[in-house]
Parts: structure tokens; C-alpha cells; sequence
């Protein structure tokens, strides 16, 4: 089998968190939504790369962090795009089309700003039920908003910690109507001292707290960067598993504990258990340099790991210090087969994150089976610029950008240009 780059979009920065793929002139290919590292430039793309518009913004972010969304409000084929506007006291979400236009406003009452300098951290739209959107913010000063398509306000939660996690997790939960959103409200995101707290909380899509844990009831730090919501153990219920390697009931009780094959964990991708019920979940780690990132079965064993021999390797006399870490990990259905593959790429991490010397290397993209056979390493060429801040978030999508019932993967490369990669 053989991967083809079908496109590469040249954003003029590298986005972070702030990426987001979707369409927003209903044509059925995808636009390619960024912002900048202080979330005051977003510009959009479509597929062959050429930028349709760009708009100032006033975030005043120090970190790549502000979310951009995308939500089809008028229930026409074409989303809007939604992004967060504005600092503490100022702050607004707007909605955007294909033209550039305000077709929606809502002002965000608040005078703080999380650690980040962002008035409004988390932005995003899920699903109330069938029929019926909703988005939901995540407001410095502890406030979870929901509004309606027409930006009505429709519940909210106050009294929440000051800062929230780097982003929402929107799934479906046997018995509830709609999706549910989780995500982690923490004391300081920015800090992880031993007197900062973080929760994992999950809230239905009318706003009822459904799941809340203390992240220190598990392991010693203030938050999750990521979590999946499934029936992992074939259990026939909704499980919560976490990027530290736990799995959670909606009780709050550990099911299984595996973070003890991580250094750290950040993303999960999950498929079904090739053998039996329940689900397998790949656990990709971004501050892990040992080749931990693995693959687990439903009970919470090893199946497979990716192995520190199989990263790139960098010249320590050349470039000392320098270090090749995972990406976001995807379970990819490349023709609808029913045949997962799991398939994660490398960057290149140094101390300090405002990068202070452009340098190049060689790197791959990895495609594997569920089973941990190697099918394809994917070769490019990335560059870490001189100006450019990374965080270490890949926000890489996959999903079919083209509308030929393929899917590809959107991966940015730290030199800010995005790769459109398809299977041949």
C-alpha cells in the first residue's frame, strides 16, 4: 500500500491547539480553519491552499490555546466558524461564513483571563440531540455557557475553578439524548504545584453534572489532556478512559489501571477489540521519549508498544538537545472497510518553546495494524522556525476532506504548512 500528499497548505505559522478542520461554504471539501500563537490572527484555507479570508482578532494569548470550531447553525450544509474574540470584559464568541461575515455575536460577561491571557479557553459545538446544536464555552473565572444556534443562552455552570483543560471531549453515552462534553477545570493550567486542583468533569448536553473525579484522587497532577468515552470492557455500559492509562466508571471507580506503562500519555484513539467485545485504545505520549506509546486491550493489558528504536533519530553532535517525541494518535478507516489502522507522526522538541534557530530533520509518519504490525513509515521533512512557538500539540484531524469517501489526515508540520496525506 502506498500514501500520496494531496495537498500542502502554507499557513504562515504554526496554530497549536488553535486548528480546526471543517466546511465552511457547504461544497462538501473541507476548509482549514488556524489561529495564531496569541490567537489574534485567524486565517482560513481551503484544500488547494489558498487562504479565502483573514480577520484580526484581540485574544492577546501567549500560548497557541484560543479553539476554533466549526457548527452548521442554520441546518443549510454549510458551518459556520466559530472562534473566541476579545479579552476579560470585551469578550465575545463570533460565528463566521464563507465570506468573512459576523452572522452571530454573543458577548461573554467576565473580568478574568485564564494563565494563558485568554478570556474564553474552550469553544465548541456538540450535539443537544438529532436534530439540535448547541455550543458551549468554557469561561475564565470558572463558568461552563451553552447556547443555541442563535447564540441563546440555554444553561450554564458557575462556580468553577478559574482555568479548563486545552480542550472539550464531545461523545455519546448510552442513555443520554445528546452528546455529553467533558473536560478538566483546574486551579492554574499553566502550574502543576502540589497545591493546584483540577477536575475531570462530565456534563449532559441540558448541562447536568454527570461524572466528576478530582485529578489527584488518581495521580499527582492538576489535569487530563485527554479522554474517551466508550464501552471499552464489553461491558455494554459507558466507560471513561483517561491519557494516563485509567479507566473509569461513571461511579468515579477505577475499572483498570495502566498508567503505569506511561511517562505521560496526550492522546487516545481506540478501536474495536479485533477479537472479542469491548474496545482497544492506542495511547500516543507527547512528553514520552521512550518509545511507551502503546496499544491496550480491554482489560487494560499491553498489546503492543511503539519501541524508542522505531523514532528518527537526531544528530546529539549537530543539534544537542534536541529530542523526537509522538503526535495525536488517529484510528483511521482510510475506505470505509471496516479495517482500522493506527497512525501518529513525530516532532521535534527542544528546551524552551519559542524556537530561537531554525533547524531541519527528517521525520515520519507511522501507519500501523491494530495489531502492531509496521505497515508504512510516511517520510517528510520538517522545520522548526526561527519565531515560531510550539506548545507540543499536533492538532492533526482525519477524516475525508475531499468528498471522494476517503479519509485523510490533516497533520500540521511545525514549519507551517499542513499535509493532506490519502492512502492510494
Amino acid at each position: 500500500m502506498t500514501y500520496e500528499c494531496k495537498g500542502l497548505i502554507d499557513l504562515g505559522f504554526y496554530p497549536n491547539y488553535s486548528f480546526e478542520v471543517g466546511d465552511i461554504d457547504g461544497d462538501g471539501k473541507k476548509e482549514i480553519a488556524a489561529l495564531s500563537t496569541d490567537g489574534n490572527t485567524l486565517r482560513v484555507f481551503n484544500i488547494d491552499g489558498k487562504m479565502l479570508f483573514e480577520r484580526k482578532l484581540q485574544n492577546n494569548g501567549c500560548w497557541g490555546t484560543p479553539l476554533p470550531a466549526f457548527a452548521d447553525l442554520d441546518h443549510n450544509g454549510k458551518e459556520e466558524l466559530l472562534v473566541p474574540d476579545g479579552p476579560p470584559g470585551k469578550a465575545r464568541i463570533i460565528a463566521l461564513d464563507a465570506d468573512n461575515n459576523i452572522v452571530r455575536e454573543r458577548r461573554i460577561p467576565g473580568e478574568m483571563a485564564d494563565d494563558y491571557g485568554i478570556a474564553i479557553p474552550l469553544l465548541g459545538a456538540f450535539k443537544r440531540d438529532d436534530d439540535k446544536i448547541g455550543v458551549v464555552a468554557g469561561v475564565a473565572g470558572g463558568s461552563l455557557i451553552a447556547f443555541n444556534e442563535d447564540f441563546e443562552e440555554i444553561w450554564r455552570l458557575d462556580g468553577l475553578r478559574k482555568d479548563f483543560g486545552h480542550e472539550f471531549n464531545f461523545e455519546r453515552v448510552k442513555g443520554e439524548e445528546g452528546e455529553v462534553i467533558a473536560f478538566t477545570t483546574v486551579d492554574h493550567i499553566r502550574y502543576a504545584r502540589p497545591d493546584v486542583e483540577g477536575d475531570l468533569m462530565i456534563v449532559n448536553s441540558s448541562g447536568k453534572v454527570i461524572f466528576k473525579k478530582r485529578v489527584r484522587d488518581l495521580l499527582s497532577d492538576t489535569h487530563f489532556d485527554m479522554v474517551a468515552i466508550a464501552d471499552f470492557t464489553g461491558s455494554g455500559r459507558s466507560e471513561i478512559l483517561t491519557e494516563k492509562g485509567f479507566l473509569l466508571d461513571f461511579d468515579g471507580n477505577v475499572i483498570w489501571d495502566a498508567s503505569r506503562y506511561f511517562d505521560h500519555g496526550q492522546w487516545i484513539a481506540h478501536v474495536p477489540n479485533p477479537h472479542g467485545p469491548g474496545r482497544w485504545a492506542f495511547i500516543s505520549e507527547l512528553w514520552g521519549y521512550n518509545g511507551k506509546s502503546r496499544m491496550l486491550d480491554s482489560n487494560g493489558n499491553s498489546v503492543w508498544e511503539l519501541g524508542k528504536h522505531r523514532h528518527s533519530v537526531i544528530d546529539q553532535k549537530v543539534f544537542p538537545g534536541y529530542k523526537v517525541a509522538p503526535t495525536r494518535v488517529h484510528a483511521i478507516d482510510w475506505d470505509g472497510s471496516g479495517e482500522y489502522n493506527i497512525v501518529f507522526g513525530e516532532q521535534v522538541v527542544f528546551d524552551g518553546h519559542l524556537c530561537k534557530k531554525t533547524t531541519s530533520h527528517k521525520l515520519k509518519i507511522f501507519v500501523f495494524s491494530v495489531e502492531g504490525e509496521l505497515l508504512a513509515e510516511i517520510p517528510y521533512t520538517d522545520t522548526r522556525r526561527e519565531g515560531f512557538f510550539y506548545n507540543g500539540e499536533v492538532r492533526s484531524r482525519a477524516l475525508d476532506v475531499d468528498g471522494d469517501g476517503r479519509v485523510e489526515l490533516v497533520f500540521p508540520r511545525q514549519d507551517g504548512n499542513v499535509m493532506i496525506i490519502g492512502k492510494k
